[in-house]
């Protein structure tokens, strides 16, 4: 390898970095709305529960989980009419694509099955998204969003042990802190962002 050509490689690396770390900043909508999302299923089943009203509380979630995703593919399509679409920006889009498919499995078709107990989803979940802020961070260089995953391997191991009904508002709290929170800040930076560059 010549020096040229590692330069060149050099370059690419870190135009892709550069492109990552906008596409993260795209994405914080996605992040608060999901939050949000996840805290009033987490509530609403908590609230249920313990006032011992019983029904199929899969319905309150197909409902939920249905919105996040038309809205995830709305608020998808919008950011690539506004902004041009890049490598780094689909390595982001593949990375949670794969976690929220593979947690709305897990979640549906696995306890349908009876493979999944219902108080195993929110732990699994949890391991998931650590994955998925672990890669984002490091992809992105932002120490920020992959220490993100620590608190997310924490919640979920702990949540391998609790078997109550408090498990629902542990994970509001981490839907909280390591969702909604970090979405609104990375938000706030991208419309500093905008505002800078208009």
């Amino acid at each position: 390898m010549d020096d040229k050509t590692a330069l060149e490689e050099l370059q690419f690396i870190r135009k892709v970095i550069d492109e990552t770390r906008q596409s993260v900043v795209y994405n914080g909508k996605d992040s608060i709305f999901w939050g949000i999302i996840i805290i009033i299923g987490m509530m609403s089943t908590y609230i249920l529960v313990i006032n011992e009203i019983y029904f199929r509380y899969a319905y309150i979630w197909l409902v939920l989980i249905s919105i996040g995703w038309v809205y995830s593919l709305y608020n998808g399509k919008k950011q690539k009419a506004k902004f041009p679409s890049t490598f780094a920006g689909k390595l982001i889009g593949y990375v949670w694509g794969m976690a929220g498919i593979s947690m709305t499995i897990i979640g549906f078709v696995g306890t349908y099955s009876g493979a999944v107990s219902p108080m195993g989803i929110s732990p699994i979940a949890c391991i998931i998204m650590g994955g998925a802020y672990f890669l984002t961070g490091k992809l992105c260089e932002a120490k920020w969003i992959s220490n993100l995953s620590y608190g997310w391997w924490i919640g979920g191991t702990a949540l391998l042990f609790i078997k109550t009904v408090e498990s629902f508002l542990i994970m509001s709290l981490l839907m909280l802190f390591f969702q909604t929170i970090p979405g609104i800040i990375i938000y706030r930076k991208y419309k500093k962002e905008i505002a800078v560059k208009s």
